[in-house]
Protein backbone atom coordinates (compact mmCIF):
# COMPACT_ATOMS: atom_id res chain seq x y z
CA UNK A 1 0.00 0.00 0.00
CA UNK A 2 1.47 3.49 -1.04
CA UNK A 3 2.09 6.10 1.51
CA UNK A 4 -0.85 8.11 -0.54
CA UNK A 5 -3.30 5.58 -0.49
CA UNK A 6 -3.16 5.13 3.20
CA UNK A 7 -2.78 8.52 3.95
CA UNK A 8 -6.38 8.39 1.93
CA UNK A 9 -7.74 5.79 3.85
CA UNK A 10 -6.70 7.18 6.75
CA UNK A 11 -8.03 10.57 6.34
CA UNK A 12 -11.52 8.45 5.34
CA UNK A 13 -11.78 5.99 8.74
CA UNK A 14 -11.32 9.81 10.43
CA UNK A 15 -13.89 11.65 8.36
CA UNK A 16 -16.39 8.40 9.07
CA UNK A 17 -15.50 8.67 12.76
CA UNK A 18 -15.94 12.33 13.18
CA UNK A 19 -19.25 11.70 11.31
CA UNK A 20 -20.29 8.70 13.48
CA UNK A 21 -19.39 11.18 16.49
CA UNK A 22 -21.77 13.73 15.24
CA UNK A 23 -24.88 11.56 14.28
CA UNK A 24 -24.66 9.76 17.91
CA UNK A 25 -24.18 13.07 19.79
CA UNK A 26 -26.96 14.35 17.40
CA UNK A 27 -29.24 10.98 18.06
CA UNK A 28 -28.73 11.79 21.90
CA UNK A 29 -30.07 14.66 21.71
CA UNK A 30 -33.04 14.00 19.75
CA UNK A 31 -33.44 11.23 22.61
CA UNK A 32 -33.34 14.22 25.18
CA UNK A 33 -35.50 16.19 23.72
CA UNK A 34 -37.95 13.38 23.34
CA UNK A 35 -37.52 12.88 26.92
CA UNK A 36 -38.00 16.37 27.98
CA UNK A 37 -41.35 16.58 25.81
CA UNK A 38 -42.90 13.51 27.02
CA UNK A 39 -42.44 14.94 30.40
CA UNK A 40 -44.18 17.38 29.65
CA UNK A 41 -46.96 16.41 28.13
CA UNK A 42 -47.29 14.25 31.33
CA UNK A 43 -47.41 17.14 33.66
CA UNK A 44 -49.48 18.77 30.96
CA UNK A 45 -51.84 15.55 31.46
CA UNK A 46 -51.54 16.27 35.64
CA UNK A 47 -52.75 19.82 35.27
CA UNK A 48 -55.41 18.87 32.87
CA UNK A 49 -56.85 16.39 35.64
CA UNK A 50 -55.91 18.79 38.60
CA UNK A 51 -58.08 21.64 36.84
CA UNK A 52 -61.17 19.14 35.83
CA UNK A 53 -61.03 18.11 39.55
CA UNK A 54 -61.00 21.65 40.85
CA UNK A 55 -64.29 22.13 38.27
CA UNK A 56 -66.46 19.52 39.70
CA UNK A 57 -65.53 20.09 43.35
CA UNK A 58 -66.50 23.09 42.96
CA UNK A 59 -69.55 22.65 41.11
CA UNK A 60 -70.61 19.58 43.93
CA UNK A 61 -69.92 21.93 46.44
CA UNK A 62 -72.37 24.60 45.01
CA UNK A 63 -74.51 21.94 44.87
CA UNK A 64 -74.56 20.66 48.19
CA UNK A 65 -74.35 23.79 49.75
CA UNK A 66 -77.28 25.35 48.68
CA UNK A 67 -76.13 29.18 48.88
CA UNK A 68 -75.16 28.52 52.88
CA UNK A 69 -71.51 29.27 51.84
CA UNK A 70 -70.83 32.56 50.63
CA UNK A 71 -68.30 32.78 47.38
CA UNK A 72 -64.91 33.04 50.17
CA UNK A 73 -66.55 30.36 52.05
CA UNK A 74 -67.30 28.59 49.11
CA UNK A 75 -63.52 28.95 47.58
CA UNK A 76 -61.79 27.93 50.91
CA UNK A 77 -63.69 24.43 51.14
CA UNK A 78 -63.22 23.87 47.20
CA UNK A 79 -59.25 24.47 47.21
CA UNK A 80 -59.04 22.31 50.50
CA UNK A 81 -60.66 19.10 48.95
CA UNK A 82 -58.81 19.35 46.06
CA UNK A 83 -55.46 19.36 47.85
CA UNK A 84 -56.56 16.88 50.30
CA UNK A 85 -57.37 14.80 47.12
CA UNK A 86 -54.20 15.29 45.66
CA UNK A 87 -51.87 14.79 48.10
CA UNK A 88 -53.57 11.65 49.61
CA UNK A 89 -54.78 10.32 45.76
CA UNK A 90 -58.61 9.99 46.96
CA UNK A 91 -61.44 10.52 44.41
CA UNK A 92 -62.76 14.13 45.53
CA UNK A 93 -66.53 13.01 44.84
CA UNK A 94 -66.11 9.90 47.42
CA UNK A 95 -65.21 12.26 50.32
CA UNK A 96 -67.93 15.35 49.06
CA UNK A 97 -70.41 11.31 48.90
CA UNK A 98 -69.53 11.05 52.71
CA UNK A 99 -70.56 15.18 53.29
CA UNK A 100 -73.74 14.59 51.55
CA UNK A 101 -74.79 11.83 53.46
CA UNK A 102 -74.11 13.07 56.71
CA UNK A 103 -74.99 16.56 56.74
CA UNK A 104 -76.57 17.11 53.05
CA UNK A 105 -74.37 19.88 52.74
CA UNK A 106 -74.96 21.94 55.64
CA UNK A 107 -72.26 23.57 57.59
CA UNK A 108 -74.04 24.02 60.74
CA UNK A 109 -75.75 20.61 60.84
CA UNK A 110 -75.46 18.89 64.66
CA UNK A 111 -76.09 15.90 64.49
CA UNK A 112 -79.01 14.03 66.96
CA UNK A 113 -79.43 10.21 68.42
CA UNK A 114 -82.85 8.33 67.38
CA UNK A 115 -84.05 9.63 71.11
CA UNK A 116 -83.54 13.06 70.01
CA UNK A 117 -80.84 14.14 72.01
CA UNK A 118 -77.60 15.75 70.47
CA UNK A 119 -75.03 13.42 69.20
CA UNK A 120 -72.47 15.65 69.54
CA UNK A 121 -71.25 14.91 65.66
CA UNK A 122 -70.55 18.81 64.23
CA UNK A 123 -70.65 19.72 60.59
CA UNK A 124 -70.19 18.59 56.84
CA UNK A 125 -68.76 15.68 58.30
CA UNK A 126 -70.75 15.10 61.03
CA UNK A 127 -67.21 15.02 63.50
CA UNK A 128 -67.60 15.16 67.23
CA UNK A 129 -65.14 17.19 69.06
CA UNK A 130 -62.34 14.42 70.50
CA UNK A 131 -61.84 13.21 67.42
CA UNK A 132 -61.48 16.09 65.84
CA UNK A 133 -58.90 17.35 68.10
CA UNK A 134 -56.94 14.00 67.78
CA UNK A 135 -57.54 14.55 63.64
CA UNK A 136 -56.04 17.86 64.07
CA UNK A 137 -52.65 17.17 65.28
CA UNK A 138 -51.46 15.67 62.33
CA UNK A 139 -52.28 18.75 60.56
CA UNK A 140 -50.60 21.46 62.41
CA UNK A 141 -54.63 22.72 62.84
CA UNK A 142 -55.83 23.82 65.96
CA UNK A 143 -59.71 22.69 67.18
CA UNK A 144 -60.23 24.09 70.57
CA UNK A 145 -64.19 24.07 70.56
CA UNK A 146 -67.34 22.68 68.60
CA UNK A 147 -67.48 25.61 66.82
CA UNK A 148 -64.56 25.23 65.10
CA UNK A 149 -65.84 22.65 63.77
CA UNK A 150 -68.64 24.60 61.95
CA UNK A 151 -65.52 26.15 59.94
CA UNK A 152 -66.02 23.89 56.90
CA UNK A 153 -62.35 23.84 55.46
CA UNK A 154 -61.47 22.51 58.72
CA UNK A 155 -64.15 19.93 59.26
CA UNK A 156 -63.49 18.74 55.50
CA UNK A 157 -59.97 17.93 56.95
CA UNK A 158 -60.53 16.44 60.00
CA UNK A 159 -63.37 14.44 58.38
CA UNK A 160 -61.13 13.37 55.70
CA UNK A 161 -58.11 12.39 58.08
CA UNK A 162 -60.12 10.10 59.99
CA UNK A 163 -62.01 8.36 57.11
CA UNK A 164 -57.87 8.08 55.64
CA UNK A 165 -56.98 6.56 59.06
CA UNK A 166 -59.90 3.81 58.69
CA UNK A 167 -58.90 2.71 55.22
CA UNK A 168 -55.59 2.14 56.64
CA UNK A 169 -56.66 0.19 59.48
CA UNK A 170 -58.87 -1.87 57.54
CA UNK A 171 -57.84 -1.81 53.86
CA UNK A 172 -60.63 -1.13 51.72
CA UNK A 173 -62.93 1.94 51.40
CA UNK A 174 -66.32 -0.16 52.21
CA UNK A 175 -65.17 -1.43 56.17
CA UNK A 176 -63.85 2.37 56.60
CA UNK A 177 -66.88 4.12 55.51
CA UNK A 178 -69.35 1.53 57.39
CA UNK A 179 -66.78 1.96 60.25
CA UNK A 180 -67.24 6.14 59.90
CA UNK A 181 -70.40 5.18 60.52
CA UNK A 182 -71.08 2.89 63.55
CA UNK A 183 -67.31 3.69 65.31
CA UNK A 184 -64.46 1.30 64.72
CA UNK A 185 -64.80 -0.02 68.15
CA UNK A 186 -68.26 -1.42 67.18
CA UNK A 187 -66.61 -3.02 63.66
CA UNK A 188 -63.68 -4.35 66.05
CA UNK A 189 -65.93 -6.33 67.78
CA UNK A 190 -67.89 -7.18 64.83
CA UNK A 191 -65.33 -8.76 62.93
CA UNK A 192 -63.64 -10.29 65.96
CA UNK A 193 -66.98 -12.64 66.36
CA UNK A 194 -67.27 -12.90 62.74
CA UNK A 195 -70.43 -11.33 62.51
CA UNK A 196 -71.85 -9.62 59.15
CA UNK A 197 -71.08 -5.67 58.68
CA UNK A 198 -74.21 -4.23 57.84
CA UNK A 199 -74.10 -2.11 54.47
CA UNK A 200 -77.13 -0.11 54.13
CA UNK A 201 -74.40 3.00 54.97
CA UNK A 202 -72.03 2.20 52.60
CA UNK A 203 -74.11 1.86 49.94
CA UNK A 204 -76.00 5.07 50.62
CA UNK A 205 -72.46 6.78 50.27
CA UNK A 206 -71.92 5.12 47.00
CA UNK A 207 -75.57 5.87 45.48
CA UNK A 208 -74.77 9.75 46.72
CA UNK A 209 -71.53 9.22 44.99
CA UNK A 210 -72.90 8.06 41.44
CA UNK A 211 -75.42 10.88 41.79
CA UNK A 212 -72.62 13.60 42.20
CA UNK A 213 -70.36 11.87 39.33
CA UNK A 214 -73.53 12.51 37.21
CA UNK A 215 -74.39 15.80 38.39
CA UNK A 216 -70.23 17.17 37.80
CA UNK A 217 -70.43 15.78 34.26
CA UNK A 218 -73.72 18.02 33.26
Amino acid sequence: MTIAVFAALTLAIAAFVGYWHMRNGELGELAKQEAELRGDLEQLDTWGKWTIDYVKIDKVVDHLSKNRLDSEARRKLTEQIWQISRSYSLDPLLILAVVAQESHGNPNARGRMKSGKASGALGLMQIKLETAQKMAQHFGLRVNTSEDLLKPEINVTVGTAYLIRLIGKYGSWKDALIAYNLGHSAVDRMLEKGQALPTRYYERVISKYWDLAHLSFL
